[in-house]
């Protein structure tokens, strides 16, 4: 069996060296930065609602309905001194719920249908040519979508 090092015998070992002694001080002053989660001064059932992300020039606190939205604009003070010199801003992003068969509605119309963006023929006949010299398949895929949707008259 080995013999276990206790911690005084540590902290002996750590105090006799000069450099180690002052690496352990600037280690108790501050925690490594990676550890450190500016989210941890927000309340525990708002942190977990609450993603940041760098932009260029600002951070974006994204969040997902606007009731978050305001809760964390009570709390936006503190989140700011956690990113100090930084802006914040508050963008909701939620994703909606389509609507089910039973529930009513925009505007209480039956058959209330959505149309996205519609081109004309010849527009669509340019975005086909552009995706046919695209390399990119992804890319290549969602103009071939885009020029799909003309009209026709």
């Amino acid at each position: 069996m080995s013999k276990t090092t206790s911690p005084k015998a540590f902290k002996a070992l750590l105090s006799g060296n000069r450099i180690l002694a002052e690496l352990a001080k600037q280690a108790r002053k501050s925690p490594a930065a990676e550890e450190q989660d500016p989210r941890d001064c927000l309340p525990p059932a708002l942190r977990e609602r609450v993603t940041l992300v760098r932009d260029q020039h600002r951070w974006l606190a994204l969040v997902e309905t606007s009731a978050t939205a305001q809760l964390l604009r009570f709390h936006l003070p503190r989140l700011q001194q956690a990113l100090p010199g930084e802006q914040v801003k508050i963008v909701v992003g939620g994703k909606r719920q389509p609507l089910s068969a039973g529930q009513a509605t925009p505007n209480n119309q039956s058959n209330y249908q959505a149309k996205g963006p519609t081109l004309s023929k010849e527009s669509a006949g340019y975005i086909q040519a552009l995706a046919d010299d695209i390399e990119d398949d992804a890319l290549k895929a969602s103009l071939l979508r885009l020029a799909s949707r003309w009209e026709s008259e």
